[in-house]
C-alpha cells in the first residue's frame, strides 16, 4: 500500500468522512482513488502537493469524462475532495476550495456530455484557465441527472405511449435501419416494444429524454431477465437498439444529443449481452448480482471479502435485484405459487428442501462444476 492509498484508508475510517451524507460516502472511495490516480498519472503531484491549477485540470479531465459515471457520482466529487483535504490538514487548503467550486459547473458540463473540457471547446481553451460554466438555472439543477437537451420533454399518455410503440413496431417492417438483421422482424418487434414500455415504465423516460444510466440499466440488465424473451433476442438487443436510435435519428424524433447519449449506453454491451444469452434465466439473475458487486470494487473472486460485503450490504443488493426484477414480479409469484402447489400435492417424506439458489462462492461448488465440464 503506497501513502496515498494509505491516506484514503484513513480518511474512509475517520470522523470527517461520517459527516458525509449518505451519497457522498458512498461514492468517496471511488472518487478519491480515481482523483488521485488521475493526479499522479497527469500532474506527477501527490495528494499533499495539489495546485489549485491541477485540481481544475484534473476535475474537468478524463477523471470526469468516463460515460459509466453517474450524476450521484458528479454531486459527490465537490464534497468529498473538500472533506479529503480538510482531513490531509493541507497548507493551501482555502485556495483548493476556491478551486474546486470554481471548476464544479464546468465539471458538470463535462460529465453530461461524457467528454473532458478540452474535447468541448475543440481543444482552443486549456481546462486550468477554462471560464466558469454559465451560472443559469438550467446549469446550477445539477441534481436532475437531465441533459439540457431533453429537459423539456414531457411524460406521454397512454394513448401517446401505444401510437409511439405502433409507430415504431410498423418502421421495423418498412425501414431501412431494420433490414438486414439477423432477428427476423418479429423478434426485433418485441425487442423495440420491450424497451419502449419499459423506459416509459420503470424510468418514466422516453425518446427525447432517456438518460445513460437507465438505458444501460434497461437494455443491459431487464431485458435479459424478461421470462419470454428468447436467447436470440438477448443477443440482438444491441443491434436493435442501435436500428431504433438510427432510426429515431433520421426521422428527428431524437435530437444529437440524445442520439450521442443512447450510442453510448450500449457501446460495450454486445459481450455481456452474449454471454448472458447463453445462461438460464436464475443464472442471468446470478451474473447480473455479480455484476453490481464489482461495480462497488468488490472483487468477487475473494470469496471471504465478497461474501463479507455481501453480509454488510444486503439491502442494497436485494433492492437493486428488485428494481431488475420489478417489470415481472407477477411472473415470479405465479413462479413461486406454482413451487409450492407442487410441493403440496407430493407424496409425504418425498420433498427434499433445498437451499435456495443464489450466487455460490464456495470452491466445494466450482470444483464440481469444473469436473461435469
Amino acid at each position: 500500500m503506497n501513502e496515498q492509498e494509505g491516506h484514503i484508508k484513513e480518511f474512509l475510517a475517520s470522523s470527517t468522512f461520517n459527516q458525509l451524507s449518505a451519497n457522498q460516502q458512498k461514492h468517496a472511495q471511488d472518487i478519491l482513488n480515481r482523483f488521485t490516480q488521475h493526479m499522479m498519472d497527469e500532474q506527477h503531484l501527490a495528494d499533499t502537493a495539489w495546485t489549485p491549477q491541477a485540481v481544475k485540470a484534473v476535475m474537468v479531465g478524463e477523471f470526469i469524462a468516463d460515460p459509466t459515471l453517474t450524476n450521484q457520482f458528479g454531486i459527490a466529487v465537490a464534497p468529498v475532495l473538500k472533506a479529503y483535504l480538510s482531513y490531509l490538514k493541507v497548507a493551501n487548503r482555502p485556495e483548493l476550495v476556491a478551486a474546486i467550486d470554481d471548476q464544479r459547473a464546468n465539471m458538470n458540463h463535462c460529465r453530461k456530455a461524457h467528454q473532458t473540457w478540452a474535447q468541448l471547446n475543440g481543444d482552443q481553451q486549456s481546462a486550468s484557465t477554462a471560464k466558469s460554466a454559465p451560472q443559469n438555472k438550467e446549469s446550477q439543477a445539477v441534481t436532475t441527472d437531465k441533459d439540457e437537451s431533453t429537459a423539456t420533454v414531457k411524460p406521454l399518455t397512454k394513448q401517446e405511449l401505444a401510437v409511439l410503440q405502433d409507430r415504431c413496431a410498423h418502421a421495423v417492417v418498412v425501414e431501412p435501419e431494420f433490414q438486414n438483421q439477423e432477428l427476423d422482424a418479429a423478434g426485433q418487434q418485441y425487442v423495440v416494444a420491450q424497451f419502449i414500455k419499459l423506459m416509459a415504465q420503470e424510468c418514466n423516460e422516453y425518446p427525447g429524454s432517456w438518460e445513460f444510466h437507465d438505458l444501460q440499466r434497461v437494455l443491459g440488465m431487464m431485458m435479459p431477465l424478461d421470462p419470454d424473451i428468447t436467447p436470440k433476442q438477448i443477443k440482438n438487443i444491441v443491434p436493435t437498439a442501435q436500428a431504433l436510435f438510427d432510426y429515431l435519428k433520421r426521422t428527428d424524433q431524437i435530437d444529437l444529443a440524445q442520439y450521442r447519449t443512447a450510442l453510448k449506453a450500449i457501446a460495450k454491451m454486445q459481450p455481456s449481452q452474449d454471454m448472458l444469452a447463453s445462461l438460464s434465466r436464475r443464472e442471468r439473475e446470478t451474473q447480473l448480482m455479480l455484476s453490481f458487486i464489482r461495480s462497488n470494487g468488490v472483487d468477487t473472486d475473494d470469496i471471504k471479502t465478497a461474501e463479507k460485503w455481501m453480509d454488510e450490504h444486503r439491502q442494497a443488493v436485494a433492492g437493486f435485484m428488485r428494481t431488475l426484477l420489478n417489470p415481472w414480479s407477477e411472473y415470479e409469484r405465479q413462479v413461486a405459487k406454482q413451487r409450492r402447489q407442487a410441493q403440496q400435492a407430493a407424496p409425504a417424506g418425498s420433498v427434499k428442501h433445498r437451499v435456495p439458489r443464489g450466487i455460490k462462492f464456495s470452491r466445494k461448488a466450482r470444483r464440481k462444476k469444473h469436473h461435469k465440464k
